[in-house]
């Protein structure tokens, strides 16, 4: 099964899916990690979360991979191929194309995808489209919060001064550029409030 947890950015989704593979591995069940090569914020390899947790990556997706076929490789080199499970962060990065091959990889393995829904202008990145249109069970991971205390439903992109910027590429990856990301409930993030 295909399954799509998404949630705004400080709602703990990477924690998550650390502890998700936790769990499965102390099972003795058989876990593959993935993460999209775009994702920078520690090593190419690492999965990290803003709470301290991390992990190695098995795999590090391009955008132009397979993911059938880099399962594959794993297999070869781990020499087996019962994977059981595949957890996949930062999905929103994936392309739909990937999305699809996970969607057919999921009559067989239990495929959890972690990410964001929109971006900083609300607008879906091709991977949560796809998810969305495509994964058998979706859920938003609870807990984001806006500095009103309200539930931050908009992942907004500030600047140093917390300036909230409107415009821009759709990606740009926090640790390489003079900005951070925040979640804001819809009415701050309409006003362009990232603060009181």
């Amino acid at each position: 099964m295909l399954h799509f947890y998404y949630g705004v950015m400080g709602s703990s989704k990477t924690a998550q899916l650390l502890m998700q593979r936790y769990n499965l591995q102390q099972l003795g069940l058989k876990v593959a990690v993935l993460k999209p090569a775009i994702d920078t914020r520690a090593e190419h390899d690492i999965v990290y979360s803003r709470v301290g947790l991390q992990a190695k990556a098995e795999i590090v997706l391009q955008p132009d991979h397979s993911i059938k076929e880099q399962l594959n490789w794993l297999a070869i080199q781990r020499a087996h191929n019962d994977f059981q499970f595949v957890l996949v962060d930062e999905a929103q990065f994936l392309s739909a194309e990937q999305v699809q091959e996970l969607a057919d990889l999921s009559l067989d393995l239990e495929i959890y995808c972690y990410g964001l829904r929109t971006d900083f202008r609300g607008q879906f990145f091709p991977g949560s489209a796809a998810l969305f249109r495509l994964a058998e069970d979706i859920q938003e991971v609870p807990g984001g919060l806006c500095w009103c205390g309200k539930k931050a439903t908009m992942n907004t992109r500030v600047d140093p001064e917390g300036n909230v910027i409107r415009e821009g590429e759709q990606v740009l990856i926090d640790n390489q550029q003079d900005i951070r990301y925040m979640g804001l409930c819809y009415r701050h993030h309409r006003e362009g409030k990232s603060h009181a």
